[in-house]
């Protein structure tokens, strides 16, 4: 079965066959990483994300070295299967060396604590799971990790596939990473019934983390990317502190008390953009455990 057909069952349409000459926020994400061979589309498209927002690039790499920073403090708990939802493309090698912290995968940074650690990456772009599974393919076929094509807003459907597939057990907890992809589901309801069917769902024990883009912080800037993303037809629904708390239910959060969401930048310590101001971050995070 290919991807197409693959999607088809899981009521996950094909692709347009102009999906090439469309703009795609996936690819744009690695642009901001200084992934090469950009499409004329995107290229457009970024141009007019950065007039409306300059700092999308900072906020870009806050997010991703917050997901590498709570992966690590959630593989040295001991939870060995992680869940990575919307994980989009891996993100490219610095040319001639640089800094390698965003080339990381969240296998690479799981797998450090256990080889034997269980990774699924699940995207709903076809073009994002036939890279992943292309770069996985080269791993080590006893702690190889898996992707699959999955609509985040059909959690019911991930899920079990995920247990018949055996690539997920409810016998231990999970981590699941839900950063930077909510709010490219502009239906409130749809992720609030999404994330709910997951929290019950999880087996006690398991961790929920989630990064999500707010108004809250600069409002005209974050209004201005949200119109900029909507003229090319793409739904971008940022949401503002009390929306994203209310997705943690009454799980209590990683470190202890009341769940937190902070801006991104400030949520773990060592942080390396700590000390910017939270309007770069544009996003909060937080991080809950079921009770057990």
């Amino acid at each position: 079965m290919n991807l197409i057909q693959e999607g088809l069952a899981l009521g996950i349409p094909a692709p347009p066959a102009d999906a090439h000459q469309r703009p795609n926020a996936a690819r744009i994400y690695r642009m901001w990483f200084g992934a090469e061979g950009a499409l004329p589309a995107d290229q457009d498209l970024a141009r007019k994300v950065l007039n409306a927002f300059p700092r999308e690039p900072a906020a870009a790499k806050i997010n991703r070295a917050h997901h590498l920073l709570i992966t690590e403090a959630l593989a040295a708990r001991g939870i060995s299967q992680v869940l990575d939802v919307g994980c989009g493309y891996a993100l490219p090698r610095p040319q001639g060396g640089g800094d390698l912290l965003f080339a990381q995968n969240t296998h690479d940074v799981v797998q450090q604590h256990g080889r034997s650690a269980s990774v699924v990456y699940a995207d709903i772009d076809h073009e994002v799971v036939a890279c992943r599974r292309s770069l996985l393919d080269q791993a080590p076929a006893a702690s190889r990790p898996t992707a699959v094509l999955a609509d985040v807003a059909d959690m019911a459907r991930l899920l079990a596939r995920l247990v018949a597939d055996g690539h997920l057990t409810r016998e231990r907890s999970v981590a699941v990473l839900l950063h930077d992809v909510l709010p490219w589901i502009p239906d409130d309801a749809r992720v609030q019934d999404a994330v709910t069917y997951l929290r019950t769902w999880l087996p006690p024990g398991s961790a929920l983390s989630i990064t999500h883009a707010t108004p809250d912080f600069s409002p005209t800037w974050v209004e201005r990317v949200q119109d900029v993303y909507l003229e090319e037809g793409i739904a971008f629904r940022p949401r503002d502190q009390r929306a994203i708390t209310s997705l943690f239910g009454d799980w209590g959060d990683l470190y202890g008390g009341p769940v937190r969401t902070v801006p991104t930048a400030r949520h773990q310590a060592g942080h390396q953009f700590a000390a910017v101001p939270d309007y770069v971050s544009a996003a909060y995070a937080g991080v809950a455990l079921k009770p057990q």
